[in-house]
């Protein structure tokens, strides 16, 4: 059985599929610390907001290189990737906005029910995006049996 290489188009797509993966930073120490998050691909990255006093945000400030990695249904993928953490917003309209507002579309697939709200609530819990840019992706997808 010859075994391919995954496409990155191909890694993105099954990324899209799926809503759970996981961060992988480093600490200050070098030691790798993994987080849990729900996230989307946008544009060729993958995205989730986050609230900024979480150690995966401090982690990614201080050194960029991530693995994000995906396991789902018998496939996994890991992505060697840089990220980046976005402003925190402080206002209710502005590019800081319009990135939270681009991945809670993203991340749930639908429109919020009151903007305004929203909009309010990530000003005031200081929520910020990660935005995971992959350069390499290894893993294995299997076909979904029925």
């Amino acid at each position: 059985m010859e075994i391919k290489p995954i496409e990155m188009a191909d890694a993105l797509e099954f990324a899209s599929s799926t809503r759970e993966g996981v961060l992988i930073t480093l600490r200050k120490d070098g030691r790798p610390q993994s987080s849990d998050v729900h996230h989307a691909v946008l544009d060729g990255t993958i995205v989730f907001s986050v609230l900024p006093t979480r150690s995966k945000v401090f982690n990614v400030e201080r050194d960029p290189r991530v693995v994000y990695h995906i396991s789902h249904e018998g496939s996994y993928l890991s992505f060697d990737s840089t990220a980046e953490v976005s402003p925190i917003p402080t206002e209710t309209h502005g590019p800081e906005m319009d990135t939270l507002i681009n991945a809670f579309r993203a991340v749930s697939g639908k429109e919020h029910p009151d903007w305004d709200e929203f909009r309010e609530a990530m000003v005031r819990e200081r929520r910020r995006v990660i935005t995971v840019t992959p350069n390499s992706v290894v893993g294995l997808i299997r076909p979904v049996w029925r």
